[in-house]
């Protein structure tokens, strides 16, 4: 089970930990871990719940006619739930291939397949879109793992049309203390980046955003994870027969590190609502 955003290795590949996963994302085994750990199966990859999904699309006022951005789309789960909900065009940008072929069977499934249009990426680059393409952009759970969150904000207000919004999630905001164990054990994905309270508003305001709300969400982080946990050790046996007894050890560590710092207040998950008004010129 993929256990966030998208990341990628200092060669610019995906990491092979998230490789791995999403090329069994939809096997049995974790479509079934999926419907124990969050109660609603919607594909999701990261710590995102369905009802959290259909808030998002009213604070987004999408349309029929919306444009909408999903920047580390993963397998498409919760791009292609708010397509089939809303009805609009939807883009996402993965660095993972293995992720954007469960994103496509995932479209045909739920027949969306003509509102999606999928491209391999990385969101560490610049997004390969002309200004003012879309209506409105989601990134959820996946900015901690970029190396330059402020030229990537930059990059989303360029595409965005103005007057559009842009909902991201971050999991990595320090909220408490934290021992270099626990961060060491944090970020088992690759690169991982922690920011204090205001850095991320500090930086939509500079890309030229709006900011409109800001919400704590780690209590569904908090769920979530709980919930990925306690599948995978009703599920263990299972899982090591798949994976290697390693890998699932490594993967429950991760979790019970990020449910601890939950917990105890140090890291917190906060969503961010932004409304943009055009790229700023450095």
């Amino acid at each position: 089970m993929p256990t966030g955003g998208p990341t990628s290795t200092p060669e610019g590949r995906p990491a092979d930990g998230y490789e791995a996963s999403y090329r069994n994302f939809d096997s049995p085994l974790m479509c079934q871990l999926r419907r124990e750990a969050y109660g609603e199966d919607i594909g999701q990859h990261s710590w995102v719940g369905a009802d959290e999904v259909r808030s998002d699309i009213r604070r987004l006022g999408l349309s029929t006619s919306s444009r909408l951005l999903d920047l580390g789309c993963g397998p498409c789960g919760p791009l292609t739930h708010i397509l089939a909900a809303v009805g609009c065009a939807g883009t996402g940008l993965e660095l993972s291939p293995s992720a954007l072929r469960v994103g496509r069977s995932r479209a045909g499934a739920l027949n969306v397949e003509h509102l999606l249009s999928v491209r391999e990426a990385d969101l560490n680059e610049p997004l390969p879109f002309e200004a003012h393409s879309f209506d409105a952009a989601i990134s959820l759970d996946v900015v901690l793992h970029l190396r330059d969150r402020g030229r990537f904000f930059l990059e989303v207000a360029r595409v965005l049309s103005p007057g559009a919004r842009f909902i991201f999630t971050d999991a990595g905001v320090v909220t408490g203390c934290v021992s270099n164990e626990s961060i060491r054990r944090r970020s088992v994905h690759g690169f991982t980046q922690f920011v204090a309270p205001g850095w991320n508003e500090a930086l939509l305001e500079s890309a030229g955003f709006r900011l409109i709300e800001i919400e704590n969400r780690t209590e569904s982080l908090l769920r979530n994870a709980g919930g990925r946990l306690a599948a995978m050790q009703r599920h263990r046996t299972e899982l090591e027969r798949a994976s290697g007894a390693a890998e699932v050890a490594n993967q429950m560590d991760y979790l019970e590190i990020v449910v601890e710092l939950a917990r105890l207040g140090a890291l917190s998950r906060v969503m961010y609502l932004a409304e943009s008004h055009g790229a700023r010129s450095n």
